[in-house]
């Protein structure tokens, strides 16, 4: 019997003391952040005095930025807007183009997958060639401006990627006319 009682006390103490648990993988976030670089193509429109001496154009903006939360963003970006003059001849018809480079920050509120902001920043913008002879302050410098806008991003299921529809506004100091960009823009957040 004593053979018994310690037989099966070693057999006890051979098995584990309670089962081991599956472990539960990680959650992944729903919404990546961090590093993001961005695209938006749309239509651009001046308004002022460019504003009526050009017609609705075609305009391109890229960025890159850092999440740092759901809520704030420091992005950098490059904008690029090309214009039909429409005036009275001479000069001959053309075309002239608008460069800003703008640095800022963006605040977003976010709703599950989708993120909603207002972004903001300052820099600089020139526009050349100086094909708008009557407007007096339309003379190709490079000038301090500042550029504000709003929009909503989607998060696809694709987690690095997400799209949306941004409008922003761009302007400069001393300058007869203010920019306005509205397009689509895609995502991606490395």
């Amino acid at each position: 019997m004593t053979r018994k009682i310690v037989l099966f006390s070693l057999l006890l103490a051979a098995l584990p003391a309670r089962a081991e648990e599956d472990e539960c993988p990680p959650v992944k976030p729903a919404v990546l952040r961090g590093p993001v670089v961005r695209a938006a193509l749309g239509s651009a429109i001046w308004v002022g005095e460019v504003g009526d001496a050009s017609r609705p154009g075609f305009g391109i903006t890229i960025g890159a930025g850092y999440e740092f939360t759901s809520w704030l963003a420091l992005e950098f970006s490059w904008s690029s807007g090309t214009h039909d003059a429409d005036q009275p001849a001479p000069p001959a018809p053309g075309s002239f183009s608008t460069q800003a480079i703008h640095g800022g920050l963006r605040l977003g509120v976010p709703v599950d997958s989708f993120d909603i902001f207002l972004r903001g920043g300052a820099g600089w913008m020139w526009s050349r060639p100086n094909i708008l002879v009557r407007i007096e302050k339309f003379d190709g410098q490079v000038r301090t401006a500042w550029m504000g806008g709003a929009g909503f991003t989607w998060h696809t299921p694709r987690r690095h990627v997400w799209v949306g529809l941004e409008g922003s506004v761009l302007g400069a100091l001393d300058f007869p006319g203010m920019m306005i960009m509205a397009g689509a823009v895609i995502g991606v957040t490395l």
